[in-house]
């Protein structure tokens, strides 16, 4: 990292040299930026990884061998979900919003995402993750849930959500796993929905 920026800086003072006060404009203020952006994001993702370990429970989840959540699995996934929501509030929204608006307008002036622009981006997502991270750990910590036991179960809540479309599992289904998991969550299908924002965050 520290020779990638050395030869960015490398590239600045000659821009500035060869270009004198136009550079600072041009390239040196949005390089500045972008590197700072780069760095902040990496700083963000860093506390991530280290949240993970605040995590009280340790244990090794031991996967039921049918594939079947109960009942306290899936509530507290679901208390889980709910403060990691809660903590989100509308920055989700906005922040597709934000992005929807700027490739728009990417694609209106016919051109690519510059480095400030896509650095931002990330910076932006990584602010939102580590919200999300500290709301994770949190919940995990008041109910007592590892996050070996957490994935599995959101794995397993996600993969059976399509069944519940409909108000009959799908007889090609019948007495498998996820269709026992379906109707477990079937009165659960709202708040799971809203939920699978969150995923996108890897939550």
């Amino acid at each position: 990292m520290k020779k990638a920026l050395t030869g960015c800086l490398v590239v600045v003072l000659l821009a500035i040299v060869v270009g004198g006060g136009a550079a600072y404009w041009f390239i040196m203020r949005p390089a500045w930026d972008a590197g700072s952006a780069f760095i902040d994001q990496a700083k963000q993702w860093q506390q991530v990884a280290e949240l993970d370990k605040q995590v009280r429970n340790t244990e090794t989840f031991a996967v039921p061998q049918d594939g079947r959540l109960d009942e306290a699995q899936v509530k507290r996934f679901l208390v889980v979900q709910q403060d990691i929501i809660a903590a989100l509030g509308n920055d989700w929204q906005m922040l597709d919003q934000r992005f929807k608006q700027m490739d728009a307008e990417r694609k209106a002036s016919g051109r690519e995402a510059n480095l400030q622009e896509v650095l931002q981006a990330y910076n932006d997502i990584a602010g939102l993750v580590l919200t999300a991270k500290k709301a994770q750990v949190e919940a995990l910590n008041r109910n007592g849930m590892s996050l070996g036991e957490y994935r599995w179960t959101r794995q397993q809540a996600f993969a059976a959500l399509p069944l519940l479309a409909n108000d009959k599992v799908p007889d090609q289904f019948a007495g498998s796993s996820m269709a026992a998991n379906a109707e477990l969550l079937r009165g659960h299908k709202d708040e799971l929905a809203k939920g699978m924002a969150t995923s996108v965050l890897g939550f």
